[in-house]
């Protein structure tokens, strides 16, 4: 494993003397000018094989994958493994004879601003330097960034509070009457702009969502009304009517050939009862499903969908649990029109009030209650479990009260938004793999 370029050296001395003792004077050898690196690698790390890629026209030596960012604690400890050339190498201002059993101590040198190699060819008159530079993760790829945004709106609104992102844009409502808008692109603006807004009184901030390209919310009364922009509300005349809730939006879906679909729950005029309902992108009028089942959330929903392995939508949704109740039950339907809840005897979310659920790196987390700890599902919200300290929330969520309103964006960060009175607070996260910039 630990090639000796001196025994390269020596044995050329011995070849040479050979050669010229042996040999008449007047025949001439000729000798490789060959003064390129042919292979390079290093030990395994934490038992895994980096790839390293050699860039002849730029004499660059490098990684593609980044080693891991613990690398840099047991750096020293990492050795060469291969530095093939025809000739020898030496390093340094004084052209030090490289012995690759002792070159540890220069890959630190090499994750920081690179390390330069001179290799000699056989021949002892062509050269060319080579810069090594070893590639190690900044941060943990794995693991949440979270930022405290410079401002926020100045709102005081202890009993209601919903922000949904429209496109690019973060918009934020206290009230049915007006909204405060921030580009989610950095930099972020720290000018909010706001507006009025025309909803009516009896508007249902948290029944606000995204619905295609647009948003639509629901009223106390039964009404719907939908928006391109989140400032201009028109009422639907085909949709409005007994909506008591909003639940979720489901994309058009190749696999199972369906249409854009969008889910609520509805009171039948003729016999009372709330049932489950559906539309599809026509928008005139409801499909009715099956009766909703008493112990369903009807406070503080929150919905997030997923996509199954075989192509298909799953919609998660959430809400407050009942005082008595021992865990927060996530609910689960394909088309909106059958929901069955996910309620378990053990490896349960606790109960939490307002909480969100968030489909995230392939799993599912629920943010909520006094936001000191997440909690996550790897197993499509059947066992739940606290996030690891990987996806952690900031000491900060604590202290800054229970009028909060949490969204995920397009680009995958987080926003939690607290708004009352003496904290206006706006936090941004990410995990560090899947930020986009």
């Amino acid at each position: 494993m630990r090639t000796k370029f001196l025994l390269i050296i020596v044995c050329f001395v011995f070849v040479s003397v050979a050669i010229s003792s042996c040999l008449d004077s007047d025949t001439q050898y000729e000798f490789s000018s060959d003064a390129t690196v042919h292979t390079f690698a290093l030990d395994t790390i934490h038992g895994k094989k980096y790839k390293f890629e050699i860039d002849q026209i730029q004499r660059l030596i490098f990684n593609r994958d980044s080693l891991p960012m613990d690398a840099d604690t047991i750096i020293d400890s990492i050795m060469i493994d291969t530095f093939s050339v025809y000739g020898y190498i030496v390093s340094g201002p004084q052209d030090t004879l490289l012995d690759i059993s002792n070159a540890q101590d220069l890959l630190p040198a090499a994750s920081a601003s690179g390390m330069t190699f001179r290799i000699y060819a056989p021949d002892n008159l062509t050269s060319r330097t080579y810069t090594l530079q070893i590639n190690i993760h900044k941060e943990d790829p794995d693991s949440m960034s979270w930022v405290r945004m410079t401002s926020a709106p100045i709102v005081n609104t202890p009993e209601g509070l919903k922000a949904v992102t429209l496109n690019d844009d973060l918009l934020i409502y206290p009230s049915g009457k007006e909204v405060y808008t921030v580009s989610t692109i950095p930099p972020s603006s720290d000018g909010y702009n706001h507006y009025g807004v025309n909803l009516p009184e009896d508007v249902v901030l948290g029944s606000i969502i995204n619905v295609g390209d647009g948003l639509m919310a629901n009223t106390k009364g039964g009404d719907v009304y939908t928006s391109n922009d989140g400032i201009q509300w028109e009422r639907s005349e085909a949709l409005s009517g007994n909506i008591i809730s909003l639940l979720a939006y489901l994309p058009a879906n190749d696999v199972s050939v369906t249409s854009p679909t969008l889910c609520a729950i509805q009171k039948d005029e003729a016999d009372g009862r709330l049932y489950f309902c559906s539309t599809d992108t026509s928008a005139t009028g409801w499909t009715q499903g099956e009766e909703v089942p008493t112990d369903f959330p009807v406070r503080d929903l929150s919905s997030t969908l997923q996509t199954t392995s075989n192509g298909l939508f799953q919609i998660f949704l959430v809400g407050s649990p009942d005082t008595a109740s021992e865990q927060t039950t996530p609910w689960v339907s394909m088309d909106g029109l059958t929901w069955v809840d996910l309620y378990t005897e053990t490896g349960y979310c606790p109960p939490l009030a307002t909480p969100y659920i968030i489909g995230y790196d392939d799993a599912l987390y629920i943010l909520g209650g006094d936001m000191s700890q997440a909690y996550t599902s790897d197993t499509g919200g059947i066992v739940w479990e606290e996030a690891d300290s990987k996806f952690w929330l900031p000491e900060e969520f604590v202290s800054n009260g229970s009028s909060y309103t949490i969204v995920h964006d397009r680009n995958d960060f987080i926003w939690v938004i607290w708004a009352g009175e003496g904290t206006n607070v706006i936090w941004r996260g990410c995990m560090n793999k899947l930020k986009k910039f």
